[in-house]
């Protein structure tokens, strides 16, 4: 069962009590991310997110990770493109330890200027760690070019003359626009006494806390996509994506796209997987993806093969798209697929830090709670006129984009190769 109420300083709370569990996962929500921010503050979620790490009036930075980790607890955070959670893991004895440190974090971080200096340096290392990760650089690229123009298509990480500005004064602009009670999101799982835990929010999340501060909001307009592109980079492989206009995160066509992208590269029995891992022999690392918002979606393709394959491995990939279009999909496939996609939640489920996650994304995506039984009603009554119809959708008459980076110099040229279904 699941508690949801909104404490009078306006800060949502999710409870999921879980009598059986051992522990528990605490998360603080902010329902805001890189999408949120000014072409000026490309970075600033993310850059955040690394300084509420950094000490408060009560915890040093060793203070915060010394306390979990002398209880054996797990803490973490992660800044999304349209979020930025942080969450803490405990034995259910230390449920208060974890509410009281991510309370301190939200309302009393210091942002001390000496700490943000140190922390533009390892965001500018990570920056440079990600450059040189060609699978991680690829999907950042892949998002670029296929939003061009809209506020989803950045770097969550922003870019190194970004950070390099970044000052006390722009940061804590930045943080005190977004970091209110309204747009966050308390979310609990595990083992914890109800009233117990309602008290220790109320003290401990009881503050107001409001922007003072007049918002502008970011503008949306339609993304473009760009077809092609290149980056030449000394690399043994050649990493692409290759993607199309996917499904919005609240349109209900997105449980036919679910059937559709696990049939096509979602698993090891995947089409994508057996014919051109198993089959050819030519990519270890082949999959397809689906990333959803609020406003738009993009489905994708990414591969890593050899630079004298890679024309190949892009045709075969065609072969199979077009495969999924015109010859369609068999009953066998479409029921093993239903069955992997509830066996895959149910597992997924065992995690209490899975749980609490999906309590917040769910509320700040349908406002409601989605439980297991929930999913698997709406997995069963996907029809396979669903996958047909979303499969047009899709594919029909479209031509994909492909963004690569590795060595291809002198090898093929992007235009040469047919993108369309």
């Amino acid at each position: 069962m699941v508690i949801k109420y909104k404490q009078e300083n306006e800060l949502t709370v999710l409870l999921e009590p879980i009598d059986d569990a051992v522990s528990v996962s605490i998360g603080l929500w902010v329902n805001k991310g890189s999408r949120n921010e000014k072409e000026s503050q490309y970075g600033y979620a993310h850059f955040v997110e690394h300084m509420l790490f950094k000490g408060t009036e009560k915890y040093s930075a060793k203070d915060i990770a010394r306390s979990i980790d002398r209880v054996g607890g797990q803490h973490n955070a992660a800044t999304n493109r349209e979020y930025t959670c942080y969450y803490i893991n405990v034995v259910s004895d230390y449920l208060e330890l974890g509410i009281e440190i991510l309370s301190d974090m939200y309302y009393n971080s210091l942002f001390n200027p000496e700490e943000i200096e140190k922390e533009k340096n390892v965001i500018l290392e990570e920056i440079k760690m990600y450059e040189d990760t060609p699978d991680e650089f690829i999907h950042d690229l892949f998002m670029e070019k296929m939003l061009q123009g809209h506020p989803l298509s950045h770097s969550i990480l922003g870019t190194v003359k970004k950070i390099s500005n970044v000052s006390q004064q722009s940061i804590l602009c930045f943080y005190n626009e977004h970091y209110v009670n309204n747009n966050v999101i308390i979310a609990i799982a595990g083992n914890f006494n109800l009233d117990e835990t309602k008290s220790m929010i109320a003290e401990y999340f009881g503050r107001e806390k409001k922007s003072t501060l007049t918002i502008s909001p970011v503008i949306t307009g339609a993304p473009a996509r760009i077809s092609r592109e290149h980056v030449e980079k000394d690399l043994e492989q050649v990493h692409f994506c290759i993607g199309l206009e996917g499904i919005k995160r609240g349109d209900e066509d997105r449980w036919g796209l679910y059937i559709l992208s696990t049939i096509l590269g979602g698993s090891m029995s995947s089409r994508l997987f057996q014919n051109i891992r198993e089959k050819e022999g030519i990519s270890y690392s082949i999959y397809s993806f689906h990333s959803s918002y609020i406003d738009c979606g993009v489905f994708g393709i990414y591969c890593a093969t050899m630079p004298e394959k890679f024309g190949l491995t892009v045709d075969l990939i065609m072969k199979e798209c077009k495969k999924m279009l015109y010859e369609g999909i068999t009953d066998e496939e479409f029921n093993d697929t239903k069955a992997f996609m509830k066996g895959n939640l149910a597992l997924s489920l065992e995690s209490n830090e899975v749980k609490m996650s999906q309590l917040a994304r769910n509320e700040m995506t349908y406002g409601r709670y989605f439980d297991f039984n929930d999913i698997v009603k709406i997995i069963d009554n996907i029809s396979i006129d669903d996958y047909i119809r979303v499969c047009d959708k899709i594919f029909k008459n479209k031509t994909f984009s492909l963004v690569s980076v590795g060595k291809l110099k002198n090898k093929i040229k992007l235009e040469n190769l047919n993108l369309t279904i």
